[in-house]
């Protein structure tokens, strides 16, 4: 087995014979903003009336023991995402639509040219221990970001705090290193919560205090994680006691303990269980509006992917419509190699790239790489990855490409494996063109896993990012967008709606796309009286 090593999160663990992968990124970004509330999805009818209080279980994908991480700066797994959405907030969120939700903050204001920002707070809201929020904690979780140490230290990377301030105890001037023109999209990612200010080490050793939902409770690494419900919360009131997040990395795992009665609410299950539950009379599968990028990634600094003729002919050795239909059982929409479908100033107007394995050839016999052999490590850790895998394995012999599919554990795969190998699954959810390509896709991106480094796209990605003028970034980002089209490492082949599963007794089940603020937020979820 090849070695691959990163500091990143990673995901679960399971030894199988023939792998194969999908994974997940996805859509972007909203100018508009709206008020703090949300629509919470829930179909399915209950067995009875609600009633107050409870533990809801919720079974989730994670990590292992030593490899999870409680700090909402630093955790990368779905279920460490899930306690830091529950316990903490941040200034603004993504709703299901791709606009801007107000959370913490109550509005944003920039400048003429985007190089300063005002965050004017929402007054009122205190943390779980009573202690008031302040532009204070705001500068200190900034600060905090911005550590090297942290996997969060590129997301404010734009910010020159040596210029930012408080502005009284509500008010933030945010100075920025150059001018930026959606910085609530930003804000909006997924590391940049607010903590309390002279938060040190979040660890599990101490309790946390944040002004989320819940507060913790208890925290059992790689196992699961006790919420209790935060009585000061001010966005609420929250219906439920508890909510106890089980760990569990693979995909089949997860079913198996809700099928089984440990679990009331299964997150990111295989397509093929959400078709069958869906006719379950106990279960209601909770699909969102929108769809995660379905992706592998070439690496575009490492042969043979160096060569963008064979890129070309990779992604020409895919059949969509056939990822589509066989692996998310109709949960998805056809990809065309470019991330943010949905999303504000998203290329919808490229050509739709097909299945061609002929011309796949032809590319291949160019560049002298004619019956090519590539290695694609994949393993469980998300739905659809195995499936995916083997069916492009299967796609690409008709075009001479023979991709050998090597097991490896799950619950390292997106640390140790994804953007470290030559080709790889990769993951992101929903975010903002603007924080997704500035956290992948730049020269000093921190999660540059295709190896794409293009001074002049990084000069047109920052005049893309500082127009201020909408039909302006728009070209822009149609420029940018079309480069990466015909370049770029992207085999991205599908958008998949991720389905959760809840017991029919489980109410105000948000049907949130993954990275926005309403996917695992349990705010509004309830228990029906049996």
């Amino acid at each position: 087995m090849n070695n691959y090593t990163s500091d990143r999160p990673g995901l679960g663990r399971r030894k199988f014979l023939l792998g194969s992968a999908g994974a997940f990124g996805a859509v972007v970004l909203g100018a508009a903003m709206t008020g703090c509330g949300s629509e919470a999805g829930q179909a399915g009818s209950q067995l009875g009336p609600s009633r107050p209080g409870g533990r809801l279980r919720s079974v989730i994908a994670g990590r292992s023991a030593s490899a999870d991480v409680l700090d909402p700066h630093e955790a990368g797994s779905s279920a460490g995402g899930a306690v830091s959405k529950n316990v903490w907030d941040k200034l603004v969120a993504y709703n299901n639509d791709l606009t801007l939700r107000y959370r913490l903050a109550q509005s944003l204001e920039p400048n003429a040219d985007g190089s300063q920002w005002r965050i004017n707070l929402r007054p009122g809201v205190v943390f779980s221990d009573g202690t008031p929020l302040t532009a204070r904690d705001v500068l200190w979780s900034f600060e905090r970001m911005l550590d090297p140490t942290r996997n969060s230290s590129g997301d404010l990377s734009m910010v020159d705090m040596s210029r930012t301030r408080a502005d009284g105890d509500l008010g933030v001037v945010v100075a920025m290193k150059s001018p930026l023109a959606d910085f609530g999209s930003v804000l909006a990612g997924w590391y940049c919560y607010i903590v309390k200010a002279g938060t040190g080490v979040i660890d599990g050793s101490a309790l946390p205090v944040g002004t989320g939902p819940f507060a913790l409770a208890r925290w059992s690494p790689g196992d699961r994680t006790l919420l209790r419900r935060n009585e000061r919360y001010w966005d609420g009131p929250v219906p439920l006691d508890e909510v106890e997040i089980i760990q569990i990395a693979e995909t089949e795992a997860r079913i198996n303990a809700f099928l089984s009665g440990e679990a009331d609410v299964a997150h990111e299950i295989s397509y093929l269980q959400a078709r069958t539950l869906s006719s379950d009379p106990n279960t209601t599968v909770v699909v969102p509006p929108a769809g995660l990028m379905g992706a592998f990634q070439m690496r575009v600094d490492t042969a043979p992917f160096d060569d963008p003729r064979v890129r070309q002919a990779m992604r020409l050795a895919v059949d969509r419509q056939a990822m589509v239909d066989a692996v998310y059982y109709g949960y998805a929409e056809v990809g065309n190699d470019i991330y943010g479908k949905g999303a504000p100033f998203y290329h919808g107007d490229l050509p739709q790239r097909s299945y061609d394995p002929q011309h796949a050839r032809e590319l291949l016999r160019e560049a002298g790489k004619e019956n090519l052999t590539v290695t694609l490590p994949t393993a469980d850790g998300m739905p659809g990855m195995l499936e995916a895998a083997t069916l492009f394995a299967e796609h690409a012999r008709a075009a001479g490409i023979t991709i050998k599919l090597e097991s490896v554990p799950a619950d390292t795969y997106f640390s140790q494996v994804s953007g470290k190998a030559p080709l790889s699954h990769v993951g992101w959810w929903n975010y903002s063109l603007d924080y997704f390509y500035g956290q992948t896709m730049t020269s000093s991106s921190p999660s540059n896993g295709t190896g794409w480094r293009r001074p002049g796209w990084d000069a047109a990605f920052a005049q893309a990012r500082a127009a201020m003028d909408p039909q302006r970034r728009s070209e822009l980002y149609r420029q940018l967008q079309e480069e990466l089209w015909n370049d770029g490492g992207y085999i991205l082949h599908s958008f998949a709606k991720r389905p959760d599963a809840a017991k029919n007794y489980v109410g105000g089940v948000r049907n949130g796309v993954s990275g926005t603020d309403d996917w695992a937020n349990y705010a509004t979820t309830w228990l029906a009286e049996q």
